[in-house]
Formats: C-alpha cells, structure tokens, sequence
C-alpha cells in the first residue's frame, strides 16, 4: 500500500470511528427509550406513550440516514480493500490499521456487541412485557363481554388474529 493509500485508509478509518461512537450512542438511546416505555406502560402513562409515538417517525429517519451513511463507509471501504461490499466487516477493515487504530475499533467493536446483545435482551424484556398486556386485556374483555359476544379485533393487515411468533415492536438497527 502506498503512503497515499495509507492516508486515506487512516481518514476513512477516523471517519469509522466516528460513525461507530455515533453507533453506540444510537443504541444506548435505544435501550433508554426500550426502559421509558416498559415504565410507561407499566404505570399507565398515555401522556409519556403518545410522546414516544411522535418521536418514532424522527427516529426512523435518524435510523435511515445511519443506514446510509454505513452503507457509504462500507463501500468506500471496498474500493479501499479492493473487495466486495459484502467482505466489508470490522475484523477486515482491523487487519490494515495501524496497531492504535487497530486496538481503538476492536474496543469500539466490542462495546457495541455488548450493547447489541443487551439491546436483544431488552428487547425481548420489551415484547413479552406487550405481550402479557395484550393477554391480560383480551382475558379482562372475555370477562366483561364473554366469549360468545367477543367481538373480533384485526391486526393492521386486517387478520383476525395475532401470530404467536409475529414480533409486536421492530427491531430493526
């Protein structure tokens, strides 16, 4: 690699750093707006969970504009490595920094899967919680209207009936 090569590869690696602090602080909002929700619906709070519906719609923009912007690193990363798009991971990208460079994205790699798998487990905290809500709201409605009477609630597809395995929130990052 020439020592041009190594500049931009050195730049474009900051730049990395950079989106993987961006990362990180993503999903520890992620985690903090996973609790505010548990809690509101724990304590009943409309106020606090019209607030968090109004905030979904920025979200999943910042959320686009994030895919984006990983999705122009990884290509520029490529053309750097002079590889597939789909080669491009961390580990690879790790093999042709220097070692401060190097010892920062293993840091910065590990953070983030410590915080992705515990965003997996609050998650999973998240929708049994919706779960055993909507189970207690469709037992509270069989009590007061009986069985018979029920009347049928649709999903937003227009089925009948929820699917056990059908996630209630996204996980999408």
């Amino acid at each position: 690699m020439t020592d041009t090569q190594r500049y931009n590869l050195s730049q474009l690696a900051e730049e990395l750093m950079v989106f993987l602090d961006e990362r990180t602080e993503s999903v520890r909002r992620m985690l903090e707006q996973l609790n505010q929700l548990r809690a509101a619906v724990i304590r009943r709070d409309e106020q606090a969970l019209r607030q968090m519906q109004d905030i979904l719609p920025l979200a999943a923009a910042q959320r686009d504009q994030a895919d984006d912007r990983q999705q122009q690193i990884c290509h520029a990363f490529s053309h750097m490595l002079q590889c597939r798009p789909d080669q491009v991971n961390l580990t690879r990208v790790g093999q042709y920094l220097g070692s401060e460079q190097k010892a920062a994205l293993l840091g910065k790699q590990r953070l983030l899967r410590e915080l992705m798998n515990r965003l997996s487990l609050e998650h999973g905290a998240t929708e049994q919680l919706l779960r055993e809500c909507e189970r207690l709201n469709r037992t509270i409605l069989e009590g007061i209207i009986g069985k018979r009477n029920q009347t049928l609630t649709y999903t937003p597809y227009g089925q009948t009936r929820r699917e056990v395995h059908q996630p209630i929130i996204s996980m999408r990052m």
